[in-house]
């Protein structure tokens, strides 16, 4: 196997340099003009609470108390996302006076994510001496989506310096979609009024009602996930082939000067929504008074057990994908591809009737690329209320493309760094 692989490593290094040398005495430059096919997946996931180092272990250690008074106002929870694609690419043909490229692109991506108040971490922390009353909202939001879509882009040559254009029509499908105006109310409490057999109010001699203490839990709302089919008997066809909406992307790149690029790109701009059918609600039961027990410190806790309970039904839910902005520069110091700075600002938009919120982006990233062979590089950037640190590396032989990209994400710039996110990304390119 070691054996064959390298054969195959030295030829895919020498056909590059064998078309170079037959081509004349051109620049050494491994960029595929003909055809490429390839894929990319990625996958990550951040708690928002504690380091994964803690976590994955045989005896998990955490501190309570000190994980409570970390937590930020907005609370803390758990995000997950993915993303897949296959693409196929036609280069370079030559079509009213443009260089072209067309391809064909199919792939899922996405995230989910849930959210739990601060003051239900306080509680499990401190107990329920120092807080007697606690309400707040158990959140989630987000969307998994299919997407189908073609490419066709063209380079022009404009007074002596290149434009660029692209366009990028597509069908997506939803896989599901949890709206952020969603999500679980809760009223914890330690004392209420008693009531008897018949659930009347016990009044006492004074005429007041006899207050009986424990602890007890109303809730309201649910956590709505919408899909193409019902997730209690689910047809697995329907997340690739369901309902589908439409909508159009755009871009574009203008050479201004020798050392800087400028460009930007629209990305989903809506035409026709896809429209969901199914619904499950995740509710919990109206009131609880159990006598679960958590043990803190010597410290004994008494808290309901919770648990959610689906509720399945047919629903209507139009669903488009985030409507995005960029603008970016390419600030090019040696005049030449071998070190890019890339600054962008941009804004992301959630258009869906009932949930519309706006997200401020932007970012910074410096790209090192050695003959379109080795290319690396680093960014950060602040994307829909999330921290970005990025670090990638690409290795170019024509005839195969290795694209590797690791990353820590936080919804705080200092919370990147404390191990509390798995992010990574891989793509594999073949061509000429």
């Amino acid at each position: 196997m070691k054996r064959l692989f390298t054969i195959l490593f030295s030829i895919a290094l020498i056909l590059p340099l064998y078309s170079q040398e037959e081509a004349g005495k051109k620049e050494l430059n491994f960029t595929r003009h003909s055809f490429e096919i390839g894929f990319d997946m990625g996958v990550w996931l951040d708690n928002g609470l504690a380091p994964f180092s803690d976590i994955f272990r045989k005896k998990i250690e955490i501190d309570l108390p000190k994980l409570a008074q970390n937590i930020t106002e907005d609370g803390a929870g758990v995000n997950f996302g993915l993303s897949s694609h296959f693409f196929i690419n036609i280069k370079d043909i030559t079509l009213a006076a443009g260089l072209w490229d067309f391809g064909f692109t199919v792939g899922i991506d996405g995230g989910v994510g849930m959210n739990i108040p601060k003051s239900l971490f306080t509680l499990i922390a401190k107990g329920n001496n120092e807080q007697r009353d606690s309400s707040g909202k158990i959140g989630a939001s987000g969307g998994i989506f299919t997407e189908y879509g073609l490419k066709g882009s063209a380079k022009y040559q404009v007074q002596g310096r290149t434009l660029y254009v692209g366009i990028k029509p597509a069908i997506f499908i939803p896989a599901a979609y949890i709206p952020s105006n969603t999500g679980i109310s809760y009223h914890l409490y330690t004392e209420r009024p008693k009531v008897d057999g018949a659930n009347n109010i016990i009044i006492d001699s004074t005429g007041k009602p006899v207050k009986e203490e424990g602890l007890f839990l109303d809730t309201s709302g649910g956590i709505n996930v919408y899909t193409p089919t019902s997730l209690e008997k689910a047809d697995a066809s329907r997340f690739l082939f369901g309902p589908g909406g439409f909508d159009l992307s755009l871009e574009g790149e203008y050479a201004l000067f020798p050392f800087l690029d400028i460009g930007g790109n629209v990305t989903h701009i809506p035409f026709a929504a896809a429209a969901l059918t199914n619904l499950m609600k995740l509710k919990l039961l109206d009131e609880y008074e159990d006598d679960f027990t958590f043990e803190l410190s010597g410290t004994t806790l008494t808290t309901p057990e919770l648990n959610f309970t689906p509720v399945y039904s047919k629903a209507k839910k139009p669903v488009h994908r985030p409507l995005q902005f960029d603008l970016y520069a390419r600030y090019k110091p040696l005049k030449s591809e071998l070190l890019v700075i890339r600054p962008n600002i941009g804004f992301t938009v959630n258009i869906n009737k009932g949930d519309e919120k706006g997200y401020f982006n932007a970012g910074l990233e410096a790209l090192l690329n050695l003959k379109n062979i080795f290319t690396f590089y680093i960014g950060s950037g602040y994307k829909e209320e999330v921290w970005r640190q990025k670090a990638g590396l690409g290795i170019n032989l024509r005839a195969f493309e290795l694209d590797i990209e690791a990353a820590l994400r936080d919804p705080t710039f200092d919370g990147c760094f404390k191990g509390r996110c798995l992010d990574f990304n891989i793509g594999l390119t073949f061509g000429w």
